[in-house]
């Protein structure tokens, strides 16, 4: 994980003068901003990657105040120096006691010059289980906008839950998502399941190739896709191959672990 350097000074000026605004028309509710994902885990692309923020208010927030933030966050998407903003949402309370099915209090994904799209929880979607890995990342390398470090505020969580997520992120990859997505993350998923670290996906791929822990034609046109010099396009047999085996790796490797934590419990 590369977080030797802050995140791209422009990605960090966005984020505090959007944090700036969600900090007056929330009345002073909001206790932490975050900045995670690739901006700080080193693996940024300008025009390519998203800035991914994550907001944690005071408990009890207003509806008033968090249909203001939506608004704030949607129109604050056309100066974003990535290809999209996304935001979640959570209270003190549940980021404390990160549990499923992570709850949010708000999620808001928005690019320059598109309308928003913001969801709040309801009966169809009364948790974001996305959140787990954007917990475990803040903990790890989060940037902190405003507020404390990110491990004050935010509780640990569970080894097996992130290695079942991230099985299931990558059967879901190999169906929805070009073929970059998925190989990087079956890539920085084997290097999470044996070094404790959660690195960027271009971090994954360099390390895979180095160690020889996959394909190299896959991972290295994996690569190329990712930093723009190649056309992305969906996963080819050879990449499902690899991604899937991974998957199943991570599977029996979460089953194995202690604690006896199952998705979906509390």
């Amino acid at each position: 994980m590369d977080t030797s350097a802050p995140p791209p000074d422009r990605v960090v000026a966005y984020a505090q003068a959007l944090t700036g605004q969600l900090r007056v028309v929330s009345d002073g509710v909001l206790r932490a901003a975050y900045l995670h994902g690739s901006a700080v885990l080193g693996g940024w692309v300008a025009g390519l990657s998203d800035v991914d923020v994550l907001l944690v208010a005071a408990d009890g927030i207003p509806n008033a105040a968090v249909t203001r933030m939506g608004e704030v966050l949607c129109e604050g998407a056309d100066s974003c120096p990535g290809r999209e903003l996304e935001c979640s949402v959570v209270t003190v309370a549940q980021a404390r006691q990160p549990h499923p099915p992570w709850p949010f209090v708000l999620h808001v994904t928005a690019s320059p010059g598109k309308p928003g799209r913001t969801v709040r929880p309801g009966s169809g979607s009364p948790g974001d289980p996305d959140l787990l890995m954007q917990y475990a990342v803040c903990r790890a390398a989060g940037w902190p906008v405003c507020g404390p470090p990110p491990q004050d505020l935010i509780g640990v969580v569970p080894r097996r839950a992130i290695l079942d997520y991230l099985a299931d992120e990558l059967d879901w990859g190999t169906a929805h998502a070009p073929e970059a997505y998925a190989v990087l993350n079956a890539c920085r998923g084997l290097i999470y399941l044996t070094d404790h670290q959660i690195v960027s996906k271009i971090a994954g791929g360099q390390t895979a190739l180095r160690r020889g822990t996959g394909p190299a034609e896959v991972i290295e046109r994996a690569l190329a896709q990712q930093r723009g010099s190649e056309p992305c396009q969906p996963p080819a047999a050879d990449a499902v191959s690899y991604v899937l085996a991974t998957a199943a790796t991570l599977r029996s490797a979460a089953a194995d672990e202690q604690g006896g934590w199952r998705s979906g419990s509390s």
